[in-house]
């Protein structure tokens, strides 16, 4: 009976297969066959049906891979990095200045070896400039823009928006020094997708003319912008290789993409730290005062205990009568009082005392002196 019951299944699972797999000789496979999944009868052709469409499916998935539709080494020779991606030589000759000034570095950082020359040359320009490049109709689409700071050792030096398609900025006041800091690698990936011939990116849509797209730096008030290297994919955005570079913008994270970086420096935070550090020093200067000051007359205090009892209020906290207190005094406070400091405060140079200054002037009267009594003796 095991037998019997062995055989049956494995013809079974044979007439399956004939059937997912030639569709057509369905009533072949199953007339030779006297078992089928239930009782004995044959397959159904609905049953048939679906797994054919199950097979067409999985097969028009698969058939969408990740492909390069576009991808350039900016500034250099063409290269072929870890993941496969291919990168032309820098088609632009004559629109802003190739340079490979990164090579000096003695390394890159946040990348592998193999990589590092897609961070050491790169294309500036002292005014806008970008590049256009073909798309491959519709789909799913991922840009990826390779940066690296190779000149400058300090933020807020060099800070530029990328425009894609004249219309999407896609990065706001890149600051590649304040992101990761110089001679290291930092990509933007960013997310889009094309539908009946038109982009959209974050709810906002334009045109492909004549299957081109356009990728602009904008020259800003800090530098010239630049670019080391990007490249277009589209497919399964799922498979893009990414690194510890990758900063991923677009439908993957809609509120990264919408936050806007602020360029802040060190310098500010520990501005306004010294600020509110030294509106505390001088009220705690003038809570000092008033508790040393001597106790008013006599006359003068019954007078003010009359004044305070036909103005009572409602009493408070102490902790509040200090806050209130604060708020007071800060609010009458000058422009001036509330200037930052950026460092411990400077002994006025007004108040030394003068004689330190007339005492070269003595020394060289003492000394001249004797000098004239010899002469007049000779």
């Amino acid at each position: 009976m095991k037998k019997k019951l062995k055989l049956t299944t494995t013809k079974t699972t044979e007439n399956m297969c004939n059937v997912a797999c030639n569709g057509g000789d369905y009533l072949r496979a199953s007339s030779n066959s006297s078992t089928g999944c239930r009782g004995g009868q044959p397959l159904q052709p609905v049953v048939v049906l679906l797994l054919l469409i199950g097979c067409c499916c999985l097969s028009m998935a698969a058939a969408d891979p990740l492909k390069v539709v576009y991808a350039v080494n900016a500034g250099g020779e063409e290269h072929t990095d870890r993941n496969g991606i291919t990168y032309e030589a820098d088609p632009l000759k004559n629109v802003g200045i190739a340079s490979d000034y990164g090579k000096h570095l003695l390394m890159i950082g946040r990348t592998h070896e193999h990589d590092e020359m897609l961070y050491r040359t790169e294309r500036y320009h002292t005014t806008t400039f970008g590049y256009d490049f073909p798309t491959d109709g519709d789909g799913d689409y991922a840009l990826i823009m390779k940066f690296c700071e190779v000149y400058f050792d300090a933020p807020g030096r060099k800070v530029f928006d990328v425009l894609l398609n004249r219309k999407h900025t896609v990065i706001r006041q890149l600051d590649i020094y304040e992101q990761v800091g110089r001679g290291s690698a930092h990509d933007e990936i960013v997310y889009f997708k094309i539908n009946n011939g038109r982009l959209h990116y974050l709810g906002e849509v334009s045109d492909v003319r004549n299957g081109q797209l356009r990728l602009d730096f904008i020259k800003g008030a800090l530098d010239n912008p630049k670019i080391n290297a990007f490249a277009l994919l589209k497919g399964d955005i799922s498979q893009i290789p990414t690194s510890e570079a990758s900063t991923r913008i677009g439908p993957e994270k809609p509120n990264q993409g919408q936050q806007e970086r602020v360029v802040r420096t060190q310098r500010d935070e520990i501005d306004e730290d010294d600020e509110d550090l030294d509106d505390l020093d001088e009220l705690e200067e003038e809570d000092m005062i008033e508790q040393h000051a001597p106790p008013p007359p006599p006359q003068q205090q019954h007078q003010h205990q009359n004044h305070h009892h036909q103005q009572q209020q409602p009493p408070q906290q102490p902790q509040q009568q200090q806050q209130q207190q604060r708020q007071e005094q800060s609010q009458s406070q000058t422009p001036d009082s509330k200037r930052a400091f950026s460092g411990p405060r400077q002994p006025n140079p007004y108040s030394m005392d003068d004689s330190s200054i007339l005492l070269p002037v003595f020394i060289a009267i003492g000394a001249f002196i004797p000098l004239l009594f010899c002469l007049c003796k000779l």
